[in-house]
């Protein structure tokens, strides 16, 4: 099986992370300019922007059912405006309940998303947590 390029986007900013979209159609860019953008991956066409951070996007995760996007961009806010910082990459769990974000110590925190709130902490990295997922 051979891969090849169906089309090439040119962003108006350094791109820094990328996300496909739940039906594969538009991809979600995040930027340097902290700004995040949607795009349709057959034209080309920027379909939406929104400017989410004064710091630059470091990550980009989509939640299943398409209904959240979380951006990191060094800092994680929840909707009950907490703060952190050192921030590196993120992930949603499965059931859009949870979120672990990486951080620059090593650690990784787990937030509720209900209640905007740092639940659990895992420190067993001796360096910056570049990449998470759940299983």
């Amino acid at each position: 099986m051979k891969g090849y390029c169906t089309n090439t986007i040119m962003f108006p900013s350094i791109c820094n992370a990328l996300c496909f979209s739940t039906d594969g159609q538009t991809i979600f860019s995040g930027h340097v300019d902290g700004n995040l953008r949607l795009w349709d991956i057959q034209s080309g066409r920027l379909l939406s922007e929104v400017a989410t951070h004064s710091h630059a996007v470091t990550s980009i995760s989509l939640s299943r059912n398409g209904n959240i996007a979380l951006t990191i961009c060094g800092t994680l806010r929840a909707t009950v405006n907490i703060v952190a910082s050192n921030w590196s990459r993120s992930c949603i769990c499965p059931d859009n309940n949870h979120v672990a974000a990486g951080s620059a110590d090593g650690s990784v925190h787990i937030w509720s998303i209900s209640k905007g709130e740092i639940i659990s902490t895992l420190k067993e990295h001796s360096s910056s947590v570049l990449c998470c997922s759940f299983s």
